[in-house]
């Protein structure tokens, strides 16, 4: 951890590139860490300098006489390698290429990243970038800016990470309209090597963190992310903007599941799986930050608003019902107290309206007194500012109260109010600029909270166990025996199935009628596509037919029959789907749903991380439209719930016991009208 932790506490530092030249990087990185007030030591190398901005700068790193924590690498990209072995031979174990024209510009500039890799972790050093924008530490002890925005951000506690650093840029030249404040920001770039990871780990264990926010652009490993939340070792609120959302992140392969999986789809559906908050914009990403970092968690979703004007406020509600929280019912002693604080012709129910002539101590003795009704889990005041109220005055006066329930103010006032605000207030509380955006707030912080404590309470399915079932095929699609095998070991209820040459159809036994014929060739993926499926078929005679029937079917494709799959027939009530596949980044994914040749039309299924809970699955089910009708609708009995769950429970175990397994489709899972499960058609392909 020392490596990562001199990226933000660095008792030296060395700027290989520093420059001269003003507006060039390397001068203005030197002159930002000057200027922001770095407590170390600091070595600007530059082999035609002997002193830049009052620092006596060295002619190459060798020459430095002292240990370096820290180097930052500014120079062109065709003298990096020498720096970088230089940088190695110092011993220096932390390192930021600014430098840009590696892996984003093509294969030469590739070459070169995975060069300089090599040599740091042969050297057992950490490389953040290249093509990134530095480091910043707004702490009081440290107070470093090693980047190339002039801002100078206030002390805060959160932690920012953003894989742009365009993106860093500019959420840093907006500081002073948004009132960010952050302890820790770091731009990652092509994370060649540290990346997300990295530094959450290090962040959950720095105690000058409280809040985490990232930007991305993707997951370096997502499935390391989520062990460490069933580790417990993530604990702090994660707060993450997902950038490339209509860009699919994996192709459509043999079955269903991978054709309905993008990217987008289950980095959506994991995030919510482990309480890790997903923002819109910019502006839910820093509001709910400061969210978490200046109020009380809300203890549930019930929610009062209060304001001096209606249009806002309806927006407001509006926004409360999109999010899943609701406006409390207050109770009547609550009412009557409003009543007497309010003007005779505004409105005690909720939303309390003060009317435009709702003054400071109206605002404040509504708002406490709406503390009190446990009714209230959290309270919005909306303030439209009039001519004849301060907006600073009643902003003021309701930050002033004291409460364990969060209070979130915003405010619409004349533009002077915001600057006068920042250098007055007292309480510097955030007041946020949208009626809407304490009801994101709220809901994001609700989010964590409720998935934390469930997190920690719960059993998740073995995840270090490997090799529950051997399987002895090599690559591919597996057979009809293997499969049968493997279902067996995981009690997921095939259907009673017998697999023919074709020249052996005739000797089925008479006690397997009625029957389903299905013809098999390694090349069709989906049977119904060459009419290569007979269903309900009732004796030999129609057996015979049937077979010579799929085989003219398949050769009208251009294809030959290679072997008959004969299953019991079972006269279904509902199909399902359960699929998984292997993500590139989450690892093994589950997928649940309506089943049945519609399957992507509808659209109706459900995505999670195979590392499931009982929590988890009863979610999947009831979060379809399929779940629902299987609980029971219009009078209709419920299915047995708990042998699906069963199922699901197998077949993600499955795919967390069996590395090699890249995807399988069950579809359909049949429920027949005795309420008995039956799998009757399944594809599994593993890797090579």
């Amino acid at each position: 951890m020392d490596s990562i932790k001199n990226f933000f506490y660095p008792e030296s530092i060395c700027i290989v590139g520093a420059s001269s030249k003003e507006k060039s990087i390397g001068y203005e990185i030197l002159k930002n860490i000057k200027e922001y007030g770095y407590k170390g030591k600091i070595f600007p190398v530059n082999p035609r300098a002997d002193e830049i901005l009052s620092y006596k700068c060295f002619h190459s790193i060798e020459e430095i006489p002292e240990k370096i924590d820290l180097g930052i690498v500014v120079v062109p990209k065709q003298i990096v390698e020498d720096s970088i072995i230089s940088l190695m031979k110092k011993n220096v174990k932390s390192v930021i290429l600014v430098t840009a024209g590696f892996k984003e510009v093509g294969k030469e500039g590739e070459e070169l990243e995975r060069r300089i890799l090599e040599i740091t972790k042969n050297a057992g050093a950490k490389l953040v970038g290249p093509n990134c924008m530095g480091v910043i530490n707004a702490l009081d002890d440290v107070r470093l800016n090693a980047t190339f925005v002039a801002e100078k951000p206030e002390k805060g506690s959160t932690g920012f990470l953003s894989q742009s650093g365009a993106l860093g840029a500019a959420v840093l030249n907006s500081l002073r309209e948004t009132d960010i404040k952050f302890a820790h920001f770091i731009s990652v770039g092509n994370k060649a090597d540290v990346n997300e990871n990295d530094i959450v780990e290090f962040w959950q264990n720095d105690d000058n963190i409280r809040t985490i926010v990232l930007y991305l652009e993707s997951f370096s490993d997502g499935e390391r992310f989520i062990k460490n939340i069933l580790d417990g070792k993530f604990h702090k609120p994660i707060i993450i903007l997902k950038a490339g959302r209509t860009l699919s992140g994996m192709k459509a392969a043999i079955s269903h599941t991978g054709a309905m999986s993008t990217q987008d789809r289950v980095v959506d559906s994991i995030l919510k799986q482990f309480g890790i908050i997903r923002a819109e914009n910019l502006n839910e990403l820093f509001n709910t930050a400061k969210g978490f970092e200046n109020f009380p968690l809300p203890k549930g979703n019930k929610v009062a608003v209060v304001t001096n004007a209606g249009g806002p406020a309806i927006l407001c509600v509006d926004k409360l019902e999109k999010e899943g929280l609701i406006l409390s019912t207050l109770s009547n002693e609550t009412k009557e107290t409003v009543k007497k604080l309010i003007h005779p012709e505004g409105s005690a129910e909720n939303p309390v309206d003060l009317l435009p002539n709702g003054d400071a101590q109206t605002f404040t003795n509504v708002i406490k007194t709406l503390v009190k009704d446990e009714n209230v889990d959290a309270i919005i005041s909306i303030f439209v500012e009039p001519v004849m109220v301060s907006a600073f005055d009643v902003i003021e006066s309701i930050n002033s109260i004291e409460s364990n329930k969060p209070i979130f103010q915003v405010a619409m006032p004349l533009p002077e109010f915001w600057q006068y605000y920042k250098l007055n207030s007292k309480y510097k509380k955030p007041v946020f600029r949208n009626p809407e955006d304490p009801a994101e707030i709220i809901s994001n912080m609700l989010l964590y909270s409720n998935k934390n404590k469930v997190i920690r309470k719960s059993e998740f399915l073995n995840r270090h166990k490997v090799g529950g079932y051997r399987i002895t095929s090599k690559s591919g699609i597996l057979d009809h025996n293997e499969i049968e095998k493997l279902c067996k070991h995981y009690n997921i209820p095939l259907v009673k199935s017998k697999l023919l040459l074709p020249e052996e159809i005739k000797n089925i036994e008479k006690d397997f009628f009625p029957l389903v014929l299905k013809g098999i060739n390694k090349n069709v993926i989906h049977k119904t596509e060459v009419n290569a499926v007979m269903l309900n078929i009732k004796n030999e005679d129609e057996l015979l037919k049937a077979s010579e029937e799929i085989k003219v079917n398949f050769r009208h494709k251009g294809y030959e029959v290679e072997a008959f799959l004969i299953q019991q027939y079972v006269n279904p009530k509902y199909e399902i789907l359960i699929g998984g596949y292997r993500d590139n980044s989450f690892g093994p994914i589950i997928m649940f749903g309506l089943g049945g040749k519609y399957v992507e039309v509808y659209d109706d299924i459900v995505i999670k991380s195979c590392y499931l809970k009982g929590e988890d699955i009863d979610e999947m089910i009831v979060s379809t439209k399929i779940g629902k009708i299987l609980k029971g609708v219009r009078g209709e009995k419920a299915v047995n719930i708990d042998d699906l769950k069963n199922i699901i429970k197998n077949c993600a175990l499955m795919m967390i016991e069996n590395p090699e397994i890249l995807e399988f489709d069950i579809n359909p899972l049949i429920i027949d009208k005795e309420d008995n499960y039956y799998v009757v058609d399944v594809r599994i392909n593993i890797k090579v």
